[in-house]
């Protein structure tokens, strides 16, 4: 199984990267640790997460191909 991860904001200077793909994760937990371990900056960093453009919450299990984003805070006007 693989998914696309879509880095925004402050993620995506901190990743290098504004998109990557990312086999054998299967959900939130997996993909935290796995970004930690790649990117040790965004494990302090607050940020939503949004699966197939719906902001997700607590355990959700990854679909082959989901696309998952990584949404600091933000504000607008």
């Amino acid at each position: 199984m693989q998914i696309d991860v879509l880095f925004f904001g402050i993620l995506s200077e901190v990743s290098g990267s504004t998109s990557l793909t990312i086999k054998d994760v299967e959900n939130i937990r997996s993909l935290k640790s796995h970004l930690w371990k790649t990117f040790p900056g965004i494990k302090d960093m607050d940020f939503r997460i949004a699966v197939n453009k719906e902001i997700v919450d607590g355990k959700v299990e990854f679909k082959n191909g989901d696309e998952i984003a990584l949404l600091p805070p933000f504000a607008g006007g």
